[in-house]
């Protein structure tokens, strides 16, 4: 693991909470895949569609997820050919697609869970509920300012 040594403590949280975030995703990935053949990516996609009912719109997941609609679309068709999702056209209109969770999809969540609350746990190990609510209203502000900064930058600048 490699510090961040800068003078300016802003900048340096900056690079330290984006090292973080990627470190997580990188240990989410690793169990995941060893444990239920998922990437961490996957797993919150069928989380979210069964927290919002079992189905949704490309759009709306791209939407949960930070994604660009095309990048779901491609994970949509692996979920697809693994059997965990099924898309259907609208049945009022064609234009849209709707992405269900299949009985597949349900059990390997359902296998899946566990494998998340072992990463959270972990990741988590020494924060303390006081430590947790500083935390999640911080990582609520980054999150909303990050928001209004992309609002105001034009889409086909925006690369994810």
């Amino acid at each position: 693991m490699i510090d961040v040594d800068h003078k300016d403590p802003i900048l340096r949280t900056f690079i330290l909470f984006v090292q973080t975030a990627d470190a997580v995703v990188k240990y989410a990935n690793a169990h995941f895949y060893k444990e239920v053949g998922l990437s961490a990516i996957k797993f919150i996609v069928l989380r979210i569609l069964a927290t919002n009912g079992g189905t949704m719109t490309p759009s709306k997941l791209a939407q949960w997820t930070l994604r660009e609609r095309h990048n779901i679309t491609t994970l949509v068709d692996r979920l697809e050919q693994d059997g965990l999702v099924s898309t259907k056209r609208d049945d009022r209109d064609k234009r849209f697609v709707n992405i269900t969770l299949t009985n597949k999809g349900q059990e390997v969540l359902t296998q899946a869970t566990p494998v998340a609350k072992k990463i959270v746990d972990q990741v988590m190990l020494s924060i303390t509920e006081g430590d947790i609510v500083l935390l999640e209203k911080s990582l609520g502000v980054l999150r909303q300012n990050a928001h209004h900064g992309l609002e105001r930058i034009p889409k086909r600048s925006q690369h994810r």
